[in-house]
């Protein structure tokens, strides 16, 4: 049996008689010292007996994942037009008092620090801007979306959103740094990188049996998606997430969070994969679901210093936003 490493390419030949009993085998390459998995083709299991589903079945029937927010439609457009201004964002933000009065609390948070208690819509867009004001409409209008338990990942309710929030911190930080212009991007992306599993977690929940050994063997989240569904939570994530008229650079970033290097370097993807990791880093994840590249870490000119100040002020940020945004 002969296998290639992804990564750079070296070919092994494997004796089959000394593979273990796992229907995924996990290695490290001896040539680039990157961790890479394998489907041990002389064990059957019922993946290979099921048909593999089609994506546009999950995309027609889903119901895990609303239309896309209408004012967050608006917001987007009115940040985008050079001739609109943070008041025109008030204007839409006081039509709905629901909002408004997310966004305030988001605003009275510790994260941003400001001097004086924000008590109205106008005040906060004269005290933070319209690219401030879009990262906090972004934050309040996913938040319940992203806010559900998944069963099928044994996430609890609360923790994606969570992880996405972090993401988007670390990713608009990793910007500032790399390529300033993508800061808003990033940190959009950043929120919706994991919208994928919302759609997939009932039907990964109904094949537990099947899903949880393949995690357990040590192979990634994405991988073991692919091996049961043939695609993963990044790949329908960007179909779906195109249908919202998100910007084609963040759905491609989405789409190779987990694997940039295959993004035809889209910056945006280095910047997700990265942030990503850092997060998982400070959530505990087992270590053969967290790795930099290091062909990243040099597309991005970062070392580890940076990104441990990153990982630190992402941790600081979560804290600070969450205490005002449940208060």
């Amino acid at each position: 049996m002969k296998i290639k490493c992804p990564e750079c390419g070296k070919v092994y030949n494997i004796n089959q008689n000394k593979l273990p009993e796992k229907p995924i085998i996990k290695i490290r390459c001896k040539s680039c010292n990157q961790p890479f998995s394998f489907k041990n083709i002389y064990i059957k299991n019922d993946i290979d007996e099921r048909p593999k589903i089609k994506k546009e079945d999950f995309l027609k029937n889903t119901g895990a994942l609303p239309p896309v927010p209408e004012i967050l439609i608006k917001a987007r457009e009115i940040v985008n037009d050079d001739k609109s201004s943070a008041k025109d964002l008030a204007v839409i933000l006081e039509k709905d008092q629901a909002m408004a009065s997310r966004i305030l609390k988001i605003a009275n948070s510790a994260y941003y620090s400001l001097r004086t208690t924000v008590n109205s819509v106008q005040q906060a867009c004269i005290l933070l801007g319209s690219e401030t004001l879009l990262q906090m409409i972004t934050l309040a209008t996913t938040s319940k979306m992203l806010a559900k338990e998944l069963k099928g990942y044994s996430i609890s309710s609360g923790e994606v959103f969570i992880h996405s929030t972090g993401v988007g911190f670390a990713a608009q930080s990793i910007a500032e740094r790399s390529v300033p212009s993508l800061k808003a991007d990033a940190f959009s992306a950043g929120i919706l990188h994991d919208a994928g599993k919302l759609i997939i977690d009932n039907y990964l929940f109904e094949h537990k049996e099947t899903f949880v050994p393949l995690i357990s063997s040590g192979l990634p989240n994405y991988l073991a998606e692919r091996e049961i569904l043939g695609f993963d939570h990044s790949e329908i994530g960007h179909d779906f997430l195109k249908s919202w008229n998100i910007p084609a650079n963040q759905c491609c970033a989405i789409k190779w969070h987990h694997e940039p290097l295959k993004s035809d370097e889209n910056q945006l993807a280095y910047i997700l994969h990265t942030a990503n990791a850092l997060v998982l880093l400070m959530e505990d994840m087992p270590t053969e679901q967290i790795n930099i590249d290091d062909k990243v870490m040099d597309f991005l000119g970062l070392d580890f210093e940076t990104l441990d100040e990153i990982r630190q002020n992402t941790k600081k940020a979560i804290q600070e936003i969450f205490i005002g945004f449940i208060s």
